[in-house]
C-alpha cells in the first residue's frame, strides 16, 4: 500500500513539473512575441547559448512579469486544487469547521496516455506558433542544404591589397540600437505620418546616406545578421554570425556559445585591418561588454581597448548601485565619448572611436529626463530624444579642430525588435517587399559614392564602405561579403536579388565553419 501511494505521489509530482514547464513555455513564446516578434531562429539559438550577464534590469523585470510569474500563479492554483485535495480525501475546507461547510474537490485523475495526448497537442501548437513567427522548420531545412555562396563569393580582407593614404584619417563609427529609416514619415522614406527622428533625417540629406530608393532608405539585414552583436559583426566584418560550432580542439565540440573561447578567428574585420595600420582602436558600451559576446569579439579583432558599464564603475563615473536600463543611459554615454574622443585626438597615431547607444533597445526604450512627452506612444518619444541627441554629439565633432581630418559613420546596428510599433510593418517583409532598412550616414568622406541612391545592398556593405570612406583603395571593391558602396561594384543583394541572397545565407556553410569558425 505504502509502495502504491508513493508510485502515486511520484507521477503527480512529475506531472506538475511537466504542467509548469508547458505553462513556462507558453508564457515564454508569448512573451518572446512580443518582443522580439521580429527575429529568425538563428539569433533565439544565439541567445539561448549566451550567458544572460549585462541583461537590462527592465528586460528581465519583463519576463518575470509576464512570463514567470504567471506560470507560477496558474501551477499555485492547481496545486492547491489538486495535491492538497488529494492528500485530503479530496476535500478543500473553504469555510472554518465551526459551519462545518466543505466543498468537494474532483481529483484529478487523467489518464497517462490522455494526459500524454493532451501535452502533444499543445507542443504541436506551440510549435506552429514558434514556426509561423521565428521561421523555425525552414531554418532546420536549410542545415540541411549545403551552400557554396559564401566560399565563391567571400573577398578575404587577409589576402587583398588595402592601400591607406600618407596621411591618415580618424574614423569615428555611431552604432545607434535599433536605428532604421522606417522611423521617419513616409514622405522621406519611413513607414509614418509623423517623422519620430526629424534631425537625423536631415543629417542623412546633408551627407552621403545610401538607399534603395530616391528617398531615405537604408541597408537590408541579411539573415544571421539581426541582433546587436551579429549586427556588429556584419558592419565591421562583412559576415553573418551564424551558430558556433564548439570544438575544443580535443576532438570533442558543443554548442555552447558560452565555452567560446575564440570569436570567429578566421574572419579579419575592421578593427584588424585598422590596427595592422598603427590606428588606436577604442569602443564604448554604455552596458556591459560581456553581453552577446562583444567584448571576445572586439579584444580579438584589433585589440580595442573597451570601456563599457564595468568601466565607468571602475573609473568612479557611476556608482556600484546605479544601473539603468542596459547599464548606464545614451545622455552619459554622449558625455563619456567626448572626453574620450578629446584624449584621442590629443596622441600621435590615428585614432578610430566606435561607440554603441543603448536607449532605442527593446522591449519599448528608455526614457531619460531629455525626453519629451509629445507622443502617445513611448517608444515614438525615445525615438525623437535619440534624434536630439545624436544631432547634438554630431555638433559638437564638428565644432573640434580634427574633424576636418575625420571621417564619420552613423547607423544602426539593426532593425528594431519592438513589434508593436510598426503596425503591418514587419522586420522582413510587407506585400513582397523589404520595406524596413538599417539607417546610415557618411560625414565628411573622403570620397564620394559614384550611385548613392537606388542602391540594393546590406548591412554586410557598410564595412568595405566605412573603410574607403577613408581615402583607401581596396583591391576589387570588396572585402568579405561586402561591396564598397561608393564604387560601381554590384553589391550581392544586386547580383543576387535579396530572395536568392537571404535564401543560400540561410544555408549550412562548410566553408564558413572551417574558415571562419574554426580555421
Amino acid at each position: 500500500m505504502k509502495k502504491r501511494k508513493a508510485g502515486k505521489a511520484f507521477w503527480m509530482f512529475l506531472g506538475q513539473i511537466v504542467l509548469f514547464l508547458f505553462f513556462l513555455l507558453t508564457f515564454s513564446l508569448l512573451w518572446g512575441l512580443r518582443n522580439f516578434g521580429n527575429i529568425g531562429f538563428n539569433e533565439i539559438i544565439f541567445t539561448l547559448n549566451m550567458p544572460l550577464k549585462g541583461t537590462s534590469n527592465e528586460f528581465m523585470a519583463n519576463y518575470y512579469l509576464t512570463a514567470l510569474f504567471p506560470s507560477l500563479l496558474i501551477m499555485a492554483v492547481e496545486l492547491l486544487l489538486v495535491v492538497y485535495p488529494f492528500h485530503h480525501n479530496y476535500y478543500f475546507k473553504v469555510l472554518s469547521k465551526k459551519h462545518g461547510i466543505r466543498i468537494k474537490t474532483l481529483p484529478l485523475r487523467i489518464p497517462v496516455p490522455l494526459f500524454a495526448g493532451i501535452l502533444g497537442v499543445w507542443f504541436f501548437v506551440l510549435l506552429l506558433a514558434a514556426d509561423s513567427n521565428f521561421g523555425i522548420f525552414s531554418y532546420i531545412k536549410s542545415q540541411m542544404v549545403q551552400s557554396a555562396l559564401i566560399e565563391e563569393e567571400y573577398a578575404n580582407p587577409g589576402e587583398l591589397k588595402i592601400t591607406f593614404p600618407e596621411k591618415k584619417r580618424n574614423l569615428i563609427c555611431i552604432y545607434v540600437e535599433s536605428l532604421e529609416s522606417s522611423m521617419q514619415n513616409v514622405e522621406n522614406g519611413g513607414v509614418f505620418e509623423v517623422n519620430y527622428i526629424p534631425e537625423i533625417t536631415e543629417m542623412a540629406k546633408e551627407n552621403v546616406s545610401f538607399s534603395q530608393s530616391d528617398l531615405i532608405g537604408g541597408a537590408a539585414v541579411a539573415p544571421a545578421s539581426g541582433w546587436t552583436v551579429a549586427g556588429l559583426v556584419a558592419e565591421t566584418a562583412g559576415l553573418p554570425l551564424k551558430l558556433f560550432e564548439y570544438n575544443d580542439h580535443k576532438g570533442g565540440a558543443d554548442n555552447a556559445m558560452g565555452h567560446y573561447e575564440y570569436f570567429m578567428p578566421g574572419a579579419v574585420s575592421l578593427g584588424d585591418i585598422l590596427e595592422k595600420e598603427g590606428y588606436k582602436n577604442y569602443i564604448m558600451f554604455g552596458s556591459n561588454a560581456k553581453f552577446g559576446g562583444r567584448d571576445r569579439y572586439f579584444s580579438q579583432h584589433g585589440n580595442y581597448e573597451i570601456w563599457d558599464y564595468k568601466a565607468a564603475v571602475r573609473d568612479g563615473k557611476i556608482s556600484s548601485d546605479y544601473y539603468e536600463n542596459w547599464g548606464f543611459e545614451d545622455q552619459k554615454l554622449y558625455e563619456y565619448a567626448k572626453e574620450k574622443i578629446l584624449t584621442l585626438a590629443n596622441e600621435d597615431e590615428p585614432f578610430h572611436f566606435s561607440m554603441l547607444t543603448a536607449d532605442m533597445h527593446t522591449p519599448s526604450g528608455y526614457l531619460c529626463e531629455l525626453c519629451p512627452n509629445t507622443y502617445e506612444h513611448k517608444y515614438a518619444n525615445v525615438l525623437a530624444c535619440s534624434s536630439v541627441q545624436l544631432n547634438e554629439f554630431i555638433d559638437w565633432l564638428k565644432q573640434q579642430s580634427f574633424y576636418e581630418n575625420t571621417s564619420v559613420l552613423i547607423c544602426g546596428d539593426h532593425c528594431s525588435m519592438v513589434r508593436d510599433f510598426f503596425g503591418e510593418y514587419t522586420y522582413d517583409k510587407h506585400n513582397g517587399e523589404i520595406v524596413r532598412k538599417v539607417f546610415n550616414i557618411f560625414l565628411n568622406s573622403a570620397v564620394s559614392p559614384i550611385k548613392e541612391k537606388n542602391r540594393l545592398f546590406t548591412t554586410m556593405d557598410l564595412f568595405p564602405s566605412v573603410i574607403a570612406s577613408l581615402g583607401v583603395e581596396i583591391e576589387g571593391d570588396r572585402l568579405g561579403l561586402g561591396t564598397n558602396l561608393f564604387s560601381e561594384e554590384e553589391t550581392m543583394a544586386e547580383k543576387y536579388g535579396y530572395e536568392t541572397l537571404f535564401d543560400e545565407l540561410n544555408k549550412r556553410s562548410d566553408f564558413y565553419n572551417k574558415e571562419i569558425l574554426y580555421p
